[in-house]
């Protein structure tokens, strides 16, 4: 039996998962085949991969689930969102709402009359409820407390609930306008950065800063004794269609960042301060969901899950026994929790075996990526052996693009569409900024460790399968993995498995022969704006592109 899930069908980050017989066979995101970043609307492209990918034809999916309320009321919606003050306010922009709520609405519902005229039942999962399901539900728990923290769904934005077996109950949700993940990106956009994309860099600079103003933005997100939190509204405004920081705040904490405008040490403050507040909140969100479940297992979910410094931090606290956050747990995941929604708490079928691998997109073989090689005249090399062959280099101090398999799902590079390099050298950080990654040099790259070696280098983390989450360095790995480490010895780590991924975990195991350490810095494999690389392609258009010395795709290699 297939089951289909779609979801990210607001203005970003759309995207499609097949399940068979409850085991994921596809999923990917539309971003990922149009190279828009971020695209959204319905994803046509994504959901025809899928299909193929399987061998069917849409008649064979009898259950379609779409992670989103489209027939919920607009009226419902904009109360929600902005208040009764947006229908008093001269200044309202209705533009804007009718801009946001129906974007790539007519071909959605079209295209859903297209889907039930194919003889599919249409199942609509709510979008924060399917973040949940995409976070229990592909887990490897029997029983979990469930914790999801987005920007918004429909009118939700976060929700604390408990898995067992095929059931999902939820106890409790937050509604806008009081959403964690707005607030994030409202900031982002106060310090000078992308609210759509860039709220990774405030999480990448509140480790330089110091929480000097916790106490004014506890006055922002406020917590209740029951574990429940409020934004005030009077830190923000939303009759222009769009939240936004009010007059006050900029009174609070001093003027906005200019894009371009060097980081100052209050801006640093500010996002220390908001990291601060915003986990306090989100432990006692998943202390209420502790005891309100009795579990001693987590399952994270929503877009504010990618925040590894928050995992992190959860995971040190010592509140649950394990910690689980899937591959995709943003917008782009709600494609999978939809399909799995269905197939466990709709149709009451039992569990599959749990998510342990994100590899479900697009793959390419050695005769295709020869082919495509040969198209674009270019001339690489087969080595003999080809682990061995990308090891050395790495070991030499290359920069090596690394494309093997198929594409990951979800926002991380985890072995199959990344950029690698040595990470005792340090000199490494300062290359790959330079040449490769124009990125701030606070921003850290991630590091991927052969799992038997990983107590060797970290305190307290055993399985980072998915990058998802921050382990503190010992103080001697610290000092022999530079260009990794942040001051503070934190690191973001991504743990690989022989039997999970055989392919990488030789490579690691080859470039720990060379510098004593079975690791490698990982980031991801594309130019910048762009999603990661889909394609042979892709691929080589970043080789070129980029300061990269060298591409492996399939048995293949690039050089310059």
């Amino acid at each position: 039996m297939f089951v289909l899930g779609i979801g990210g069908l607001g203005y970003k980050d759309s995207a499609a998962a097949l399940l068979k017989d409850g085991e994921v066979v596809a999923a990917v995101a539309e971003e990922r085949l149009s190279g828009i970043k971020h695209q959204g609307g319905f994803p046509h492209r994504a959901v025809r991969y899928c299909l193929e990918t399987a061998g069917i034809t849409l008649q064979d999916c009898k259950h379609v689930g779409i992670a989103n309320n489209p027939w919920l009321p607009m009226r419902d919606k904009v109360l929600q969102w902005y208040g009764r003050d947006f229908l008093k306010s001269r200044t309202s922009n209705v533009y804007h709402i009718f801009k946001d709520e129906s974007h790539h609405l007519v071909d959605y519902l079209k295209t859903l009359d297209e889907i039930a005229a194919a003889g599919c039942e249409v199942h609509t999962v709510l979008h924060n409820l399917s973040h949940m399901a995409a976070a229990f539900f592909a887990s490897p728990f029997e029983a979990a407390a469930v914790v999801s923290v987005d920007g918004r769904g429909e009118v939700s934005t976060s929700g604390i609930g408990r898995g067992c077996a095929s059931d999902l109950e939820v106890y409790a949700l937050s509604r806008m306008p009081h959403s964690l993940g707005m607030l994030y990106a409202v900031v982002a956009d106060y310090l000078g950065f992308s609210a759509l994309d860039d709220e990774f860099r405030v999480i990448s600079i509140s480790p330089t800063g110091t929480p000097t103003l916790l106490d004014k933005m506890r006055g922002v997100v406020r917590l209740a004794g029951d574990g429940s939190y409020t934004l005030n509204e009077d830190y923000f405004g939303y009759h222009q269609g769009r939240a936004f920081l009010s007059e006050r705040f900029i009174r609070d904490f001093g003027p906005p960042r200019a894009v371009g405008q060097p980081l100052g040490d209050r801006h640093r403050d500010v996002a220390a301060s908001l990291h601060s507040a915003v986990l306090e909140v989100i432990l006692a969100m998943v202390l209420r969901a502790r005891d309100k479940s009795d579990a001693v297992r987590l399952c994270l979910g929503g877009g504010l899950s990618q925040n590894w410094a928050l995992v992190g931090a959860i995971c040190a606290s010592g509140i649950f026994e394990e910690v689980y956050v899937p591959p995709a747990a943003g917008d782009d995941g709600t494609a999978l929790g939809a399909a799995l929604y269905v197939q466990h708490a709709v149709l009451r079928k039992p569990r599959a075996a749990p998510l342990r691998r994100s590899d479900f997109g697009p793959a390419f073989t050695a005769e295709e990526i020869s082919e495509e090689f040969a198209r674009l005249k270019l001339s690489p090399e087969r080595p003999q052996n080809l682990v061995e062959a990308a090891a050395e280099r790495i070991a030499a101090g290359e920069i090596v693009g690394w494309f093997q398999g198929g594409a990951e799902f979800g926002p991380r590079a985890l072995g199959h569409r990344s950029i690698l390099a040595d990470p005792t050298s340090g000199s490494t950080r300062d290359k790959l900024v330079a040449s490769v990654k124009t990125r701030a040099q606070m921003h850290p790259f991630g590091l991927s460790v052969a799992a038997e070696s990983v107590g060797d280098v970290l305190e307290g983390v055993t399985n980072s399968p998915f990058m998802e989450r921050t382990g503190k360095l010992r103080s001697d790995a610290a000092a022999r993995l530079p260009a990794v480490a942040a001051p503070d010895g934190v690191v973001r780590v991504h743990t690989v498995e022989a039997e999970r991924d055989a392919l990488f975990h030789q490579l690691l195991t080859a470039a720990g022969k060379r510098y004593g350490i079975p690791a490698v810095l990982n980031t991801s494999l594309n130019e910048a704006g762009r999603p990661l690389v889909t394609t042979p392609r892709d691929a080589a258009a970043c080789f070129y592109t980029t300061g990269l010395d060298a591409l492996v795709v399939g048995p293949y290699v690039l050089s310059k």
